[in-house]
């Protein structure tokens, strides 16, 4: 008599897990591998991925780790500078010599900002946007310099918010709580986040693809890089980070949209209003 030999089958609902398992083992993987350079005391600079959570492009994110008590963040407007037109974040970095900089907040098709806008203690933009939660201050007014990364809904930070020369406002992606505080959308694009680690320092992120706000913010919380919260600059084609000095470089401008004609790479740096930019004391 012969035997009917059964075999297993892998079913759907066993796959799925499976190959989410896998993607987060290799994200582990991969976030665990950075190596970081150091570009200038208190100034370190590493890049990690972000598969298999990018929609289009590199999965490369870009970080740039600072110890606000060694280095210098300045909010830039190009009136300040009594330029005709906003800069690209190439020309800004080489009007203000600064060691990196990368684009501030959003801002509207006037180029005026959506939100509060402080240089060297100089308001720019005075109208609080009520539904932005976040603001990147650095240099306190009482001389004791530093930055932070404020969650407005945090009572305990809140009340000293604007006890500082530099100030830019934009909207929190992840709070203490790891919680997010974007809606869940499809919605792809470049991203540029400002967050705070445990250790208090200031660490940049800008992606070289583009990726949804939910997935970046699960990319970076299960990062190796022990970040608490963190807010949302602008995101795609205003995307960008240079960073320069000595031998060291690094350029990423977000892209263009896919229904528009893609420049020439001399002419695809999107012009920005404000940046923030990193100098040494």
């Amino acid at each position: 008599m012969s035997r009917r030999v059964v075999r297993p089958r892998l079913h759907a609902r066993w796959i799925l897990p499976l190959v989410v398992a896998v993607g987060v083992y290799v994200l582990w993987r991969e976030t665990r591998a950075l190596h970081w350079r150091e570009i200038a005391p208190g100034m370190e600079f590493a890049t990690l991925r972000g598969e298999p959570y990018c929609r289009r492009g590199s999965a490369a994110i870009a970080v740039l780790r600072l110890d606000p008590e060694r280095v210098k963040l300045r909010v830039q407007h190009y009136t300040q500078f009594g330029a005709a037109r906003p800069l690209d974040v190439v020309e800004w970095q080489q009007r203000t010599r600064a060691i990196a900089v990368f684009n501030a907040g959003q801002f509207y098709p006037d180029y005026r900002y959506m939100g509060l806008l402080a240089s060297g203690g100089h308001w720019l933009s005075r109208r609080a946007h009520p539904g932005y939660q976040g603001l990147l201050v650095a240099d306190r007014q009482d001389g004791g310099g530093g930055a932070e990364v404020v969650d407005l809904s945090d009572p305990q930070h809140a009340a000293d918010s604007l006890a500082w020369n530099e100030v830019a406002q934009s909207f929190m992606l992840f709070d203490s709580t790891a919680t997010l505080r974007v809606r869940r959308s499809e919605r792809i694009a470049n991203r540029t986040v400002v967050a705070e680690d445990r250790n208090h320092r200031i660490v940049v992120l800008v992606s070289e693809g583009a990726y949804t706000l939910a997935d970046y913010a699960w990319v970076l919380l299960n990062s190796n890089l022990g970040l608490t919260h963190a807010m949302s600059m602008d995101g795609g084609r205003e995307a960008s980070l240079v960073v320069a000095r000595g031998g060291f470089r690094y350029a990423s401008f977000g892209p263009w949209l896919e229904r528009e004609p893609h420049p020439e790479v001399g002419t695809a740096r999107t012009p920005l209003p404000a940046v923030i930019t990193v100098e040494l004391p």
